[in-house]
């Protein structure tokens, strides 16, 4: 049986040799203005960082959601890895990758259902923590991203 194709992941390896609050220290600002790291390896190291988010681990072999259900909270992978699948399709998503975030925002349900391939540690996003900052927005830009956020979400 093939694995099925890897659709994101952050390289880990390359960023292992950082430390924490690299992206604070003078050789972080040097890499960042070399263009030394993506902007999703940039993001994946400052969420790494953040103490505003808990982090978890959920073993490998678990479904993390079914498709068709709500997603409770949103999660970045810190380290392992998922597999989506839906139907015949199927695809795995890496470290730096979110879960369940941009649906959670808007109550849709998963398309996909969700499983660890391997133990999985992640950040966790409580949706309440995102409703608080997104109430704060004006209602007008509240609505450009809701309908953003379902336009991208929706079926192709």
């Amino acid at each position: 049986m093939t694995q099925p194709t890897m659709c994101f992941s952050v390289d880990t390896v390359k960023l292992s040799k950082y430390k924490n609050n690299f992206l604070k220290s003078s050789v972080g600002i040097d890499a960042i203005q070399a263009g030394e790291l993506s902007g999703e390896e940039r993001l994946f190291m400052a969420l790494l960082d953040s103490n505003l988010l808990n982090s978890n681990i959920i073993a490998a072999q678990q479904q993390i959601i079914r498709a068709g259900e709500e997603f409770d909270e949103a999660f970045i992978i810190t380290n392992g890895e998922v597999q989506l699948s839906r139907g015949d399709k199927s695809f795995r998503l890496g470290p730096g990758s979110v879960l369940g975030l941009a649906e959670g925002m808007v109550g849709l349900p998963s398309r996909y259902s969700i499983s660890t391939l391997t133990s999985l540690q992640v950040k966790v996003i409580p949706f309440y923590k995102v409703d608080t900052i997104v109430h704060q927005l004006p209602s007008e830009l509240r609505s450009i991203l809701a309908t953003i956020i379902k336009r991208n979400l929706a079926p192709k």
